[in-house]
């Protein structure tokens, strides 16, 4: 995740939010799907490689949008929304996470968090406009 951040830093802020969303979304589908079948130590680094792109850029990415969609004034406040949304997941993440394989069998782990992939797709395609008019602004 480091060395993916460190060649991408200048293109945060630079490509669309879009783009960015989609190559995540492929790379976090991609090593669900590797996490869900692997069967060796080739498959459980590619999907790490996957999860680093899927999670490291997109916390990146997400992290410097609402800086530059917020106006200066309230850039403090733009950051602090989203630190407070991000460890609002991390800490709901690990609890359902956790309470998952006590509902259903522990094959069913990760497809459930599949799942999770098109809602947040939805949300952006619903959001896309608002996102994209403000940026232009």
């Amino acid at each position: 995740m480091i060395v993916i951040r460190v060649l991408l830093k200048n293109y945060f802020d630079t490509i669309s939010y879009g783009i960015w969303f989609s190559i995540c979304i492929i790379a976090t589908i991609g090593y669900i799907i590797l996490l869900t079948i692997m069967r060796n130590n080739f498959e459980m680094i590619l999907a790490a490689g996957l999860m680093a792109v899927g999670f490291g850029v997109m916390v990146s990415v997400s992290e410097s949008t609402p800086l530059l969609l917020a106006p200066i004034e309230e850039q403090g406040l733009a950051n602090a929304t989203y630190y407070l949304g991000s460890d609002i997941g991390m800490s709901l993440g690990p609890i359902i996470g956790g309470i998952l394989p006590t509902i259903l069998p522990l094959k069913f782990f990760y497809p459930v968090m599949l799942l999770i992939i098109p809602l947040t797709a939805i949300l952006y395609l619903f959001n896309r406009r608002k996102l994209n008019a403000a940026v232009q602004n």
